[in-house]
This record gives C-alpha cells, sequence and structure tokens, in this order.
C-alpha cells in the first residue's frame, strides 16, 4: 500500500520540480568561482550567452552548474535567470483527483478481500491459518512424546535383554 501511494506521489510531484536555467550576459566572460566572493578562485569562465542550470540563489551571488557538470557561483547580475514554464494547475488536480479515486477503489476492495477472508475463517476453521506459537507447542510436544516412547522401547530392550538383570 505505501508503495502504491509512493508511486502516485512521485507521479504527481516528479514533473513539477524543473530546474531553473540561466543565461550569461553579453560580457568577455564571466567568472565561476569556488565561492560567494570575489576573492575564491576561479574555476571557469563562461563564455557570453552560454546556458548554465541555477542549483541555488543567493543575495549576491548564484551557484550554477554548467553542461559539463562543472559547479561553481556566478556574479548574480552578471545572469539572466529564466523561470521554468509554469504547468497548468488543472491538470495535475485532474491527475490527484483520478489517483484518489483509484486509491479508494483499492481501499474498497481490500476492505471486500479482508471479509471474504474472515468469512472464510469462519465457516471452515481447519483451513484458517494457524499462529505460529500453536505450530511451535505442536513440535515441542512432537519431540517430547517421541523422547519418551524411544526411553521406554530401550529400557523394555534392555530388561528383555538382561532377562530382568538389575545392573
Amino acid at each position: 500500500m505505501r508503495i502504491f501511494l509512493f508511486i502516485i506521489a512521485a507521479l504527481l510531484w516528479g514533473g513539477t520540480a524543473m530546474a531553473q536555467t540561466a543565461q550569461v550576459v553579453e560580457a568577455n566572460g564571466v567568472n565561476m568561482r569556488s565561492g560567494k566572493a570575489e576573492n575564491y578562485r576561479i574555476i571557469k569562465v563562461l563564455p557570453p550567452k552560454s546556458e548554465v542550470k541555477v542549483l541555488e540563489t543567493d543575495q549576491d551571488y548564484t551557484r550554477v552548474r554548467t553542461p559539463e557538470g562543472e559547479t561553481g557561483w556566478v556574479l548574480s547580475k552578471l545572469l539572466i535567470i529564466q523561470k521554468p514554464p509554469e504547468e497548468k494547475p488543472d491538470r495535475n488536480q485532474t491527475e490527484l483527483e483520478a489517483a484518489q479515486k483509484e486509491l479508494e477503489t483499492a481501499r474498497a476492495e481490500m476492505a471486500n478481500l479482508q471479509r471474504e477472508l474472515e468469512k472464510a475463517n469462519r465457516a471452515d476453521p481447519v483451513k484458517a491459518p494457524k499462529p505460529f506459537s500453536f505450530i511451535l507447542l505442536v513440535a515441542l510436544g512432537a519431540f517430547v512424546s517421541g523422547a519418551t516412547i524411544g526411553i521406554l522401547i530401550l529400557k523394555a530392550y534392555y530388561q528383555k535383554r538382561l532377562h530382568g538383570l538389575r545392573i
């Protein structure tokens, strides 16, 4: 049941978290640094109009990832941040309502199956599953009775062999 809910949640909200992209302004080159200040080392110089993915935005600096996979900080005023296209809430709402209906039908079906199982257990208690402790108790009883019978058989055997002599 939890897996079903997790899959529904992933389908509904998985596509909504799209990353923002940004484009470097037209300049000679923009420095991508290892930290949020000018005294950090330069990792790469980004060419004009290059596209980067926005990972995090601070006051003056933005953490970005290049298409090659390098991450660093760029001065925010040197980037043109593009917002991701907004998804229509109607589509998400209809998907959510459909998933809720499916969940309700699954719950109703599960309740029906549980009622049928309880009815079958009441009608034929022999077929009802036994608890583990009951099975363990039966096994222990079988072991003890087997050991007792074995001891009695050995005692009878040796008494017959020794003709009733006590040693």
